[in-house]
């Protein structure tokens, strides 16, 4: 198989897999979208890495994070395919929404008790950052 069918053929593997999860999509139209203000450092609950580096598409990570006050929500950091352990503490630095398609992780976070409540529909306020050690 030569390399541009090779794409086209990774391009709708990937399409297919990120956009398969009908409930997933419509749990993500209720997120909360809102913008941090400030540099924090927070607490990892969950990670999912970026399904694959960014080129042509845009990929991003998600992670549930909890901030020193308590507060818990999901963060989303482009082209982020880095790893990190529950409980790892992390800088987060606010940033814009790209103005561009971003396909985000399929697979759903789910609690630790892995009950059927996902963070998904739970966690809904959500902003876009830039993630650090």
């Amino acid at each position: 198989m030569n390399k541009p069918i090779q794409f086209i053929v990774l391009i709708l593997f990937l399409y297919i897999k990120t956009y398969s999860q009908n409930d997933s999509a419509s749990s993500r139209e209720k997120w909360n979208y809102f913008t941090l203000k400030d540099k924090k450092t927070v607490s990892i609950i969950d990670h999912i890495p970026a399904t694959a580096l960014c080129g042509t598409l845009a990929f991003a990570s998600i992670t549930i994070v909890k901030a020193e006050n308590g507060e818990v929500f999901r963060v989303l950091d482009l082209c982020n395919s880095k790893t990190y352990k529950i409980n790892q503490s992390i800088k987060i630095t606010p940033t814009r929404k790209p103005k561009f398609n971003v396909i985000l992780p399929y697979k759903y976070i789910t609690n630790e008790d892995n009950s059927d409540l996902e963070y998904d529909k739970t966690i809904l306020n959500t902003s876009w950052v830039i993630v650090t050690k």
